[in-house]
């Protein structure tokens, strides 16, 4: 006969689940987000002192060089907005500094003057800032330097050709046509 070895009691090949001490991965993310913007808000919160502390007693003067650095700026800061219709009009208009301290820009139509108006709350703030004067203030000035003729005679459709050409009327000599 032979002798069975001894059966031993099952044993738990399983290590027993640790108790919870961390946080899990979720709850670890949204402690992150709610640091990240509890950081954003004290950061918004200085530069929102930093503006306050522009004193009305210690404006510095804007002067041409000042201001077409922060104008730069301005175009730089539209652009990276992707505010392309504004940069290209910021971009090709003119200004001038008065003597008070006030800019005027030159735009080149009424359509522009009323896109300004619109950016006005936006790029004041930043001037202003940027400028370190909060009496500044922009005007604007509209010159229409495109005046369009309008031909609607066969004469007037000639003239306007021959600014252009002058050789057609030499032309029309030549060949000694009239107009009709």
């Amino acid at each position: 006969m032979s002798i069975a070895p001894p059966i031993s009691p099952k044993v738990n090949l399983l290590p027993n689940p640790l108790p919870k001490t961390g946080l899990s991965s979720i709850e670890k993310l949204k402690q992150q987000i709610a640091l990240n913007k509890k950081q954003e808000a004290d950061k918004q919160e200085e530069s929102d002192a930093e503006e306050i502390l522009v004193v009305k007693d210690e404006e510095t003067p804007v002067t041409t060089e000042s201001f077409g650095r922060v104008w730069s700026n301005y175009l730089a800061h539209i652009e990276a907005e992707k505010k392309m219709s504004l940069w290209v009009i910021f971009r090709n208009a003119t200004w001038e500094i008065q003597n008070d301290g006030t800019v005027v820009i030159i735009l080149a139509s009424q359509h522009e003057s009323e896109m300004f108006e619109e950016e006005r709350i936006n790029a004041i703030p930043f001037l202003r800032k940027n400028l370190r004067n909060t009496n500044f203030d922009i005007n604007i000035k509209v010159i229409s330097s495109v005046a369009y003729k309008r031909a609607f005679t066969a004469d007037e459709k000639f003239e306007l050709m021959a600014e252009s050409n002058p050789l057609l009327n030499d032309l029309r000599k030549l060949l000694a046509l009239d107009l009709e």
